[in-house]
C-alpha cells in the first residue's frame, strides 16, 4: 500500500495550494497566514465579519476552491466564513444566509454555484436557513480587473430579489455571504437590493477581506 501511495505521488505530485510548493496540500507557512481572526469592516451602516485578510496565499486557495473545485480547498474556505459567521451570530443571532450570486456564466464553467454550496454547507452547522433571493436582472462584466469606481458602476442596480421569494419571505432577518470582500461594491448591491425587496439585512459575512478595507 505504501509503494502505491509513493508511485502516485510522483505521477500526481501535491502542491501547497498558497506557495505552489511540493508536499502537503497547505503548507505550515501557508496555514499561517490561513489562521482566522475577526476583521470588522462597514459599508456604509453595514458591518461586514470577516476571518483571513487577502493575500497571495489566500488569492491561490480561493482560486483553488472556485474555479479548480478542490474539495481540501472548499475546506479551507469553509473554516474561515464559518468563523466569520461565529463571530457575527454572537450579535445577530438565527439570520437567513443570503448567498451573492455568480454570474450564470461563471457557474456553467465551474459546473457550480460556488458561493450557494458553500453558504448550504455552514449553514447546515449553524442550523440556519439558506434563502437564493438575489439574482442578476442585467448582464455584468468580470469584476477583477475594474477599479473601485469601475465595479460600482458595473454593479449599479444589478440585482434584484427573485419574485418568488417577495411574498413568503420578506422582512425576514437576513446576513450577505461571499468569499472575499475588496472594494465592497459587491455587497453593497446585494444590501440594496435587498434593503429594497423588504429584507431586514443585519450584516455581512466573508471568508477573506482586503487590507485596505481594514485602513
Amino acid at each position: 500500500m505504501r509503494l502505491f501511495s509513493d508511485f502516485k505521488y510522483l505521477l500526481f505530485p501535491t502542491r501547497c495550494f498558497g506557495c505552489r510548493e511540493l508536499g502537503y496540500s497547505i503548507c505550515s507557512q501557508c496555514r499561517k497566514l490561513w489562521n482566522p481572526h475577526l476583521y470588522k469592516s462597514r459599508i456604509l451602516d453595514l458591518a461586514v465579519y470577516s476571518a483571513i485578510p487577502y493575500s497571495p496565499v489566500a488569492k491561490n486557495i480561493l482560486l483553488s476552491a472556485k474555479e479548480q473545485s478542490i474539495k481540501s480547498a472548499d475546506q479551507l474556505v469553509k473554516i474561515a466564513l464559518s468563523a466569520s459567521l461565529q463571530e457575527l451570530f454572537q450579535k445577530h443571532a438565527s439570520c437567513a444566509l443570503v448567498p451573492i450570486p455568480s454570474r450564470r456564466s461563471s457557474n456553467r464553467r465551474r459546473g457550480r454555484d460556488f458561493i450557494n454550496e458553500l453558504a448550504i454547507s455552514v449553514a447546515k452547522d449553524f442550523g440556519v436557513a439558506v434563502l437564493p433571493l438575489l439574482e442578476h436582472q442585467r448582464i455584468i462584466r468580470d469584476q477583477s480587473k475594474l477599479n473601485i469606481a469601475g465595479r460600482r458602476e458595473n454593479l449599479a442596480m444589478a440585482l434584484s430579489v427573485k419574485p418568488s421569494f417577495h411574498r413568503n419571505y420578506s422582512g425576514e432577518n437576513v446576513v450577505i455571504l461571499d468569499d472575499l470582500i475588496t472594494t465592497g461594491a459587491t455587497i453593497n448591491e446585494a444590501n440594496r437590493a435587498l434593503t429594497r425587496g423588504g429584507f431586514k439585512v443585519q450584516a455581512a459575512a466573508t471568508a477573506c477581506v482586503a487590507l485596505r478595507r481594514l485602513e
